[in-house]
C-alpha cells in the first residue's frame, strides 16, 4: 500500500521537530512553532527552510541527532518528485505528524540510555540490546531503545540477579 503525500509530509515534520528540539539554542523557537502554519500551505518550500534551519546546527549532531537526521533523510526520500510541491496539504498530515512525534518522543539511543540508567558506558547498554534484555531495534549500527521500559538494573535486581 502506497503511503499518501500528507502522511509522508507529516512524518517528515515530526522528525524535523524532534531533531530541532535537540539542537536548537536556548530561547530559539522550535521547528513546529516556527513553521507549522506555513507548512500546510507551502510544504515543499517550508521543508527546504526547515532543512536549512537544521543544517545551521549540524555541528551539534551527536549519535542520537545523526539517527534522527538519517531517519529524516530516509523519510524525505519517500516523497516522490511529483509530490514534492507546494500544493497545500489536507489535515491528514497533522495526524501523521502527531503519531510520529509520539513515537519519537519515546525512543533514545545507547548514550542517553547509559546516562538515564546509570551505566558506565553505552557499550553495556548495546550488549543488553543485543541479548534482548532491553527493548530495542537496531537500525544500521545504532540501537534505538524504548524509553518506557524499566531500568534493566532494577529488573535484574528484582529477579535476584
Amino acid at each position: 500500500m502506497a503511503v499518501d503525500r500528507e502522511i509522508k509530509f507529516g512524518r517528515v515534520l515530526a522528525i524535523a521537530n524532534v531533531l530541532g528540539e535537540k539542537v536548537k539554542d536556548k530561547g530559539e523557537i522550535g521547528i513546529s512553532p516556527k513553521h507549522m502554519e506555513r507548512y500546510g500551505f507551502k510544504p515543499a518550500t517550508t521543508l527546504e527552510r526547515i532543512h536549512k534551519d537544521l543544517m545551521q546546527h549540524a555541528e551539534k549532531f551527536g549519535e542520537e541527532e545523526m539517527i534522527l537526521f538519517d531517519l529524516l533523510m530516509e523519510e524525505m526520500a519517500q516523497i516522490d518528485w511529483d509530490e514534492f510541491t507546494d500544493e497545500p496539504l489536507r489535515g491528514r498530515y497533522l495526524q501523521a505528524y502527531g503519531a510520529q512525534q509520539h513515537t519519537l518522543d519515546n525512543v533514545m539511543g545507547a548514550v542517553e540510555a547509559a546516562k538515564e540508567w546509570d551505566y558506565d558506558s553505552p557499550g553495556t547498554v548495546k550488549n543488553l540490546c543485543a541479548t534482548g534484555k532491553v527493548i530495542a531495534k537496531k537500525i544500521g549500527n545504532t540501537w534505538v531503545i524504548d524509553k518506557n521500559q524499566p531500568n534493566p538494573k532494577l529488573a535484574r535486581n528484582s529477579d535476584g540477579e
